[in-house]
């Protein structure tokens, strides 16, 4: 299921004129509005909208943000991770034959997670700085892969790891701070 959004209103039919007025936003279950506030390169504050909670999440750095992101991505089993996280904090000794006790086995089972926010709702918040909705759609090679819609500039890029979307994110607000500069 697809919506087109023109400025922040939902159209029912999809029309599709040329490459550049074109602007869609996919709608789905693990979509996250990170709302920009504030950004320089020491200081990232801002929140993320999803459709599991009613008040949003608050990150002080864009490494919390991402965090919270894979938080809520283990707790709805969507996109999958193909990979276990290792951690300093396991004990390997723990581990029977090199792998892992049943125990300290992660689960992969879905959580029961209710929507608490319509998809149109979510997509409606804005940053002060700036706006980006991201759409993971795989967890493969340990990183993210997907997609990050700069609202403002009705911009689509899509990111083959996590820090290719941080290079993104990054290079967008460089590029309003040197606008707003001039």
């Amino acid at each position: 299921m697809i919506c087109e959004i023109t400025g922040y209103e939902r159209k029912s039919s999809v029309r599709v004129k040329n490459q550049e007025e074109e602007w869609r936003v996919w709608h789905s279950s693990n979509i996250v509005n990170l709302c920009l506030d504030t950004w320089s390169e020491t200081d990232q504050k801002g929140m993320l909208y999803h459709m599991y909670t009613r008040e949003p999440v608050a990150f002080s750095s864009l490494f919390e943000a991402m965090n919270r992101m894979e938080e809520l991505y283990d707790a709805l089993a969507f996109p999958c991770a193909s990979t276990i996280p290792r951690s300093f904090l396991v004990d390997r000794r723990s581990r029977a034959g090199g792998t892992e006790a049943a125990s300290e086995a992660p689960e992969f089972r879905r959580k029961e997670m209710k929507e608490m926010e319509q998809f149109d709702q979510v997509i409606h918040h804005k940053g002060t700085q700036a706006t980006f909705l991201i759409r993971v759609m795989y967890r493969q090679h340990s990183s993210w892969q997907g997609e990050v819609t700069w609202v403002e500039q009705r911009k689509k890029e899509y990111f083959r790891s996590a820090l290719e979307l941080l290079r993104l994110l990054d290079s967008a607000l460089r590029a309003e701070e040197k606008k707003d500069a001039e």
